[in-house]
């Protein structure tokens, strides 16, 4: 999926200026940057949500945009970050309004640790249980290799829950998938990501690998704090805030 010189307006306000990035098939990339960088204005673009004032967005030579709404949701899944929580269906419903295919859903169902809540209604889940049914219905509507776009989907789910989702969507990413999600937590980009890209004030200030990306000086411009390595016993670094 290409990110080609993407301009987005809000009225007169500019919100993303000239956005140029590339996500590769099989990467679990990142889109980091403090609040009001644009990081879900930019996620909403890619999923073709979002209308941009200019630039191209692709997905295999295809422009976005121009995809008819069902061929687009067959190959790009949306995880927003909120979902309204009064919708009168159960589980295994909302899971199932992106495709037919029973086994998808099924699939679904098993991987996000959702099978014994399937008849449930959404609205008697906690609220990092029905992130997880948001994320179990885009993973059965996109047929595999495709796209996943998740806008702070670990923001809600408990230590246990987050890992399980991170180690899901890192195998959908090796199963050729392109996974694109944004995050507060750079500790969890620096350790799991494969590519990143760090945002400000609605420009990309780098895309790369995380180690290319998060250097401390570059935090303490984007940030305005003081961060520091920790190394991991696997041997991988993460990137804490000082005094943390």
């Amino acid at each position: 999926m290409k990110v080609d010189r993407v301009q987005v307006q809000f009225g007169k306000r500019k919100v993303l200026h000239d956005i140029t990035a590339e996500a590769q098939p099989g990467c679990l990339t990142g889109i980091l940057g403090p609040n009001g960088s644009g990081k879900t204005t930019l996620l909403r673009a890619m999923g073709g949500l979002q209308r941009i004032e200019s630039g191209c967005i692709t997905l295999d030579d295809r422009e976005v945009s121009k995809m008819r709404a069902r061929q687009r949701a067959a190959c790009i899944g949306v995880v927003p970050q909120r979902f309204r929580a009064d919708v009168p269906f159960s589980v295994a419903e909302i899971v199932a309004m992106g495709t037919t295919q029973q086994k998808a859903i099924a699939n679904a169902l098993e991987v996000c640790e959702l099978g014994p809540h399937a008849n449930q209604p959404f609205p008697s889940l906690s609220v990092g249980q029905q992130q997880r049914v948001v994320i179990a219905r885009a993973l059965a509507q996109v047929h595999s290799p495709g796209v996943l776009l998740l806008d702070e989907p670990l923001a809600a789910l408990d230590l246990k829950h987050a890992l399980s989702v991170l180690e899901l969507l890192r195998d959908r990413a090796k199963q050729g998938d392109r996974v694109i999600l944004s995050l507060h937590d750079l500790g969890v980009a620096s350790a799991c990501c494969d590519q990143v890209w760090l945002l400000h004030e609605g420009r990309l200030v780098q895309a790369g690998t995380p180690d290319e990306v998060l250097s401390e000086e570059q935090l303490r411009e984007v940030f305005s704090a003081d961060f520091e390595r920790i190394q991991r016993r696997d041997g991988r670094e993460w990137i804490v805030p000082m005094g943390a």
